[in-house]
């Protein structure tokens, strides 16, 4: 059985102080379960890693495709790489903190596993209880497409 992914539109308000910017990025919900509320990621005052192009065009057309890619095709079969699925909402720099996950392929399917926060400065927490899951790799990549075409 194949796990079912969606990008569902998240906002972050701005203002307050110290100023927040406002963002409009993709939550990754897996299964019909946000993985923003399941890492924790609001507790890091993180954002999606995707802009949602109608909000953000100028953001979405500079960043998503190449972290798209990250997400897709730079992925070798047989292979795997670490990628920040939740990011800091004011600069998208690793070192304010991110959510990443180890995202390995093979033969039609994407996994996605080890979920962990890092800040480049202390040691990943890991976070265990998230994950593992894996998707068909059509209606995985044709999930990531719809959303970051807008």
């Amino acid at each position: 059985m194949s796990d079912q992914l969606e990008l569902v539109a998240l906002h972050r308000s701005g203002g307050g102080s110290p100023p927040k910017q406002e963002r409009y990025t993709f939550d990754f919900v897996v299964n019909g379960q946000s993985l923003f509320a399941v890492t924790g990621a609001s507790n890091f005052d993180l954002s999606g890693c995707l802009s949602v192009p109608q909000r953000e065009p100028e953001l979405a057309v500079r960043l998503n495709d190449g972290l798209a890619r990250l997400l897709t095709s730079a992925v070798p079969i047989g292979g795997s790489n670490r990628t920040a699925l939740y990011v800091c909402p004011e600069c998208g720099d690793l070192a304010c903190g991110a959510i990443t996950a180890l995202v390995s392929r093979s033969d039609g399917v994407v996994r996605w596993s080890d979920f962990a926060y890092e800040n480049g400065h202390s040691s990943e927490i890991k976070l265990s209880k998230v994950g593992p899951f894996a998707f068909h790799w059509t209606s995985y990549v044709t999930e990531i497409e719809r959303a970051c075409a807008g």
